[in-house]
């Protein structure tokens, strides 16, 4: 009689251990198919198969519900750490860089503040001036200033500075 009872046990816990690994399943297919419902089916099938374990007792139902907290933490942790290194993860990934183009913070542009430069094109209020040979984006607070003209840097900003004409 015992044997029988081990038996119908086991068999009491195939369900809910395979609903809980098919939940697990439908959560990890979330992240190649980024679609809600496949992540929301995953946990309620998860959860399902945790609910039916509670009838094998509050030490099994609490096992079952570790194995789905760890399982699912594990599942996060290799998608975020892994998946960007494998061909699938890279296609998956925007991967583009603006690392040529990013504008230079104003900190840049604070050791021109007060120097002398030359419009490089006309101002009409914003254009190019050249200060100490370099080409630097600028905006004149006088409003327009002709190509040539002599200007002073008054302030330093995010990707260019402020001018003024000298008089």
């Amino acid at each position: 009689m015992s044997m029988l009872a081990a038996e119908s046990a086991e068999v009491a816990l195939l369900v809910p251990a395979s609903l809980l690994a098919a939940g697990l399943v439908l959560i990890a297919a979330e992240f190649f198919l980024p679609t809600v419902i496949l992540g929301f089916l995953g946990a309620v099938v998860s959860f399902a198969g945790i609910y039916l374990s509670a009838s094998a007792g509050a030490g099994i139902c609490a096992l079952f519900s570790a194995i789905f907290v760890v399982a699912l933490a594990l599942e996060f942790f290799a998608f975020r750490r892994f998946l960007p290194h494998t061909s699938i993860g890279r296609s998956m990934i925007n991967s583009s860089s603006n690392a040529g183009s990013a504008v230079p913070a104003a900190a840049g542009y604070a050791i021109y503040v007060g120097k002398a430069a030359v419009a490089s094109t006309a101002l009409a209020p914003s254009g190019t001036i050249e200060i100490e040979g370099v080409l630097v984006e600028a905006f004149s607070l006088d409003g327009f200033v002709d190509r040539g003209a002599a200007v002073i840097v008054t302030e330093a900003a995010a990707g260019r500075v402020a001018v003024r004409r000298v008089r």
